[in-house]
Formats: C-alpha cells, structure tokens, sequence
C-alpha cells in the first residue's frame, strides 16, 4: 500500500503537499539502533506527509493502522545497528521520494517505495521472525 501511497501523491499532490513533504524530510535521519522518541516521530513524519498527499481518506487511514501496529517489529530491528551504508540508502531512499513526488513521478515514487519498504526494519523483523519460527519448527519436527 506504500507504493500506491507514493504514486498517488505523485499524482494528486498540492504545492502546500510538496512544502509539508519537504519540511518533513529535513526532520529524520536514518533511524540508528535505539533511536529516541523524537528520531521515531521524524520518520513516521516524513512517511505520513506521503500518505497525506496521496489524497485518499481510505489509504492514508489504513496505512496510519498499520504504521501503529508494525511500531513494535520496527523497534526489534533497530535491536542491531544496521551500519551507516544502509542509513545512507534509506537517506537517498527519502531523498528520491520526495523529487519523484515534487515532479510528479508517479512510477519512480512507486518504484522507490517499493524498493524503500523492501528492505525496511519492518521487513527486516518478519523476515527474522519468519526464520525464527522455520527453526523452531525444525527443531520441533
């Protein structure tokens, strides 16, 4: 849903859209391990600026849900410093949604989130979870 978020706020965006989205952006940096309240705040920031610009009550509202709801598997993998060449991907990441959605992009955002939300700590958590439970089934069978 991410991607349909970007690529609509391509789309639909407004100046007062790309202003809130920009000013969004100079906030987060890459999330580090154990990062505080104000850094979680920042990112959830910058992504609900996307959603809001997508103009779709619906979405934004689902993936706000569901941004609640993936908080506790995003602070697992911040459990591990992930290294500063993927912060600076996720920077670029950030970087590259906001020009794709500033110039109307619909594709490139789409592209870019996708690629962004592939390889975010949420992600990251389920996959560690997902082989966490293959052993314990391993060693259960």
């Amino acid at each position: 849903m991410d991607p349909l978020a970007a690529s609509l706020a391509a789309e639909r965006r407004t100046n007062a859209d790309i202003r809130a989205l920009r000013a969004a952006a100079d906030g987060p940096a890459p999330l580090p391990a154990h990062p505080g309240v104000e850094q979680l705040v920042a990112h959830r920031r910058f992504h609900a600026a996307i959603y809001t610009a997508s103009h779709n009550d619906l979405l934004i509202g689902t993936l706000e849900s569901l941004w609640d709801k993936a908080d506790r598997y995003r602070r697992l993998a911040l459990r591990t410093d992930r290294g500063q060449e993927a912060r600076d991907q996720k920077a670029g990441e950030h970087d590259l949604l906001v020009e794709c959605v500033a110039l109307g992009d619909r594709a490139g955002a789409e592209e870019i989130m996708r690629r962004h939300i592939d390889t975010s700590l949420g992600a990251t958590a389920v996959r560690w979870l997902g082989h966490a439970d293959s052993a314990d089934s391993a060693r259960k069978g």
